[in-house]
């Protein structure tokens, strides 16, 4: 397995939605890890929360891939690439995004920023790095080279005018918006993408395209399917993004026995 790599998205990919990984696929990608493939986790959570997950999962990745490939550090928690938005963006940002009185936040490489507390309910991360701004808008303003994620809760009405006031304020394709779920768009620098940061561990690695797999459920996970024939859509993803992955397994276990499958039919 020394020249496979495995890149796994954690919410609905690798973790259930009870935030657990089933025995089975733990199991599988120890032993995948112990026979010298390399395993990569790539989420929109913070680092932290990676850390986490592998500190949970008694192994430890070459590379972390979080915000979305925003970030990425390596096994001696050393920061190997991150981009922030182009500082003289974030007015003209502030004033499409904050402007819609939506709740957003904000993320840096460390920490995420909320206008207020959250409710104690709605606390998704494993490792709470928030920090409570006051006035946001202006404390972003003044941080502006720091600032990698707008996170935004709305509706599908909500996020495609702001799309649009990005696109007056800014022109098109300057900064990456995606909707990451049913409530929520984030927008980040257009050099962001988790097939951008793929493609990096990649050439670290120096793994070839045939002996790359990935696994996602999600908009975001798109990118990376575009770098392999071997990309699959898992769990719960929806039937647009299984067409677009172009396979589809019920877990990461599955995926692990798949990847022993073609390793032993080229032997």
């Amino acid at each position: 397995m020394e020249n496979k790599l495995l890149i796994c998205d954690l919410d609905g990919t690798l973790l259930d939605a009870k935030g657990k990984i089933d025995n089975d696929s733990l199991k599988k990608i120890k032993k995948f890890c112990e026979d010298g493939g390399h395993f990569v986790i790539c989420t929109g959570r913070m680092d932290s929360d990676i850390r986490y997950v592998e500190q949970q999962l008694g192994f430890q990745g070459e590379f972390r891939i979080s915000q979305n490939g925003a970030v990425i550090k390596n096994a001696q928690d050393e920061a190997v690439f991150n981009e922030s938005i182009p500082s003289e963006y974030i007015a003209s940002l502030n004033q499409a995004i904050f402007g819609m009185n939506l709740r957003t936040e904000v993320s840096t490489m460390q920490n995420r920023l909320f206008p207020s507390p959250r409710d104690p309910e709605n606390v998704a991360e494993f490792v709470d790095t928030s920090i409570v701004i006051e006035n946001l808008p202006e404390y972003v303003l003044q941080h502006a080279e720091e600032l990698m994620i707008y996170l935004t809760f709305g509706t599908a009405s909500d996020f495609a005018l702001i799309k649009e006031r990005i696109e007056t304020n800014l022109g098109k394709d300057k900064v990456g918006i995606v909707q990451t779920s049913p409530s929520s768009l984030e927008v980040f620098s257009e050099k962001v993408s988790k097939g951008n940061a793929v493609s990096f561990i990649m050439k670290r690695l120096a793994v070839s395209r045939e002996n790359v797999y990935v696994a996602g459920d999600a908009e975001s996970d798109v990118s990376m399917f575009q770098l392999t024939d071997h990309a699959y859509a898992v769990r719960e993803a929806a039937s647009d993004i299984i067409q677009q992955a172009g396979r589809y397994q019920k877990t990461v276990g599955h995926i692990v026995d798949e990847i022993y499958s073609y390793a032993k039919g080229m032997n």
